[in-house]
């Protein structure tokens, strides 16, 4: 694992970092990950974490080291680079990457979420387990009703459970879901199939996790971090955003605006959820409505000067990772050293 600690004379001080540059809060870090365990343990479920958040293998170590059970990814290649002897792939997967899971599961327990006949079929091999996905009301993915799950556990060589994502969903559609799981489940029992894992979970969804009391582990990801949708949706405070893009004014040429180093190759391209707004500004009352590749446009109530390096709670703070080779760490606005990203574009 990577891990490049700050060297005899070089940055101290957070703000001499060149911008942009991302920084990790150590203190909020480990606060978080505390927090979300202990949360878990009292709602009765295990926390399996998804690491497509940070996809540095020092965080995910933290998380193990916390209590976390296993990881969840998104691709084989963030699996192939992070660490966890227990691994859950939260993706469909087809038949061209079944070399990989076969090799990835002589290493490792590994599951995989299945929502058709024909990858339950495919995805077999000794040491890969499935879990049937569950549609709960989002619509991505996930089988539509009770009968469907039945005949994809049937097409399963070594069925294990079930998969839900709540996503955004509101209190009521979280009854709505449990209402789904719990016939899913019901119909799964009347077939013989006996489903030991119930595996749900997001941020935004954790605290009503009870409301789906048949859920034995959840799957949050940004809990790590936090993000300006996360403060928009009332998930958390201010305090608790770990991670802080920090960036430079580099134009006050136009009234009312500044522009800052920092635009959608940076942040992404993804906005606040519900806000229609690029990041949450520090200690500003300024406004992000607009970026460009490498320009950020600011609505300013008053002065600004150009050379002010400003901090940023980014929007999407998992895509605003994956665009980075590298994260600096520290405590209390100082720098102690760097993480590689090391999954940053493992989308295979």
């Amino acid at each position: 694992m990577h891990r490049q600690d700050r060297k005899e004379g070089s940055i101290v001080d957070a703000l001499d970092l060149d911008t942009p540059a991302l920084y990790v809060d150590l203190d909020v870090l480990e606060r978080n990950i505390a927090r979300m365990q202990e949360q878990c343990r009292a709602w009765g479920v295990a926390l399996r974490p998804h690491v497509k958040t940070h996809k540095i293998p020092e965080i995910a170590k933290l998380q193990l080291e916390a209590g976390a059970i296993g990881i969840t990814v998104a691709k084989l290649g963030e699996a192939e680079v992070l660490p966890g002897d227990d691994v859950l792939v939260a993706y469909p997967l087809l038949k061209p990457k079944l070399p990989r899971l076969r090799a990835l599961a002589k290493k490792r327990r590994v599951k995989v979420a299945v929502d058709s006949v024909d990858v339950a079929r495919d995805v077999h091999g000794k040491g890969i387990e499935t879990l049937v996905e569950i549609d709960v009301g989002v619509g991505r993915t996930g089988a539509q009703s009770p009968e469907q799950a039945v005949e994809i556990a049937q097409a399963c060589s070594d069925f294990q459970g079930i998969f839900y994502w709540p996503s955004w969903l509101d209190e009521a559609g979280f009854r709505a879901a449990c209402v789904k799981i719990d016939a899913v489940l019901d119909a799964l029992s009347a077939s013989g199939f006996e489903a030991r894992i119930v595996s749900g979970g997001s941020t935004p969804g954790a605290a009503k996790t009870p409301l789906i009391p048949r859920t034995t582990e959840i799957r949050p990801g940004t809990y790590v971090f936090y993000d300006a949708s996360s403060l928009a949706a009332q998930v958390c405070v201010e305090a608790d955003c770990a991670l802080r893009v920090l960036t430079t004014v580099v134009s006050t040429a136009v009234p009312g605006q500044c522009v800052i180093d920092a635009g959608s190759k940076t942040f992404s391209s993804d906005q606040t959820v519900g806000a229609g707004t690029f990041g949450h500004f520090i200690g500003r009352a300024w406004t992000m409505r607009k970026l460009n590749e490498e320009h950020g446009y600011v609505e300013i109530p008053g002065p600004a000067h150009v050379g002010e390096k400003v901090w940023v709670v980014p929007s999407h703070c998992c895509a605003t990772v994956n665009l980075h080779d590298e994260i600096w760490y520290g405590r209390r606005g100082r720098v102690e050293g760097s993480w590689k990203v090391a999954a940053r574009g493992k989308v295979r």
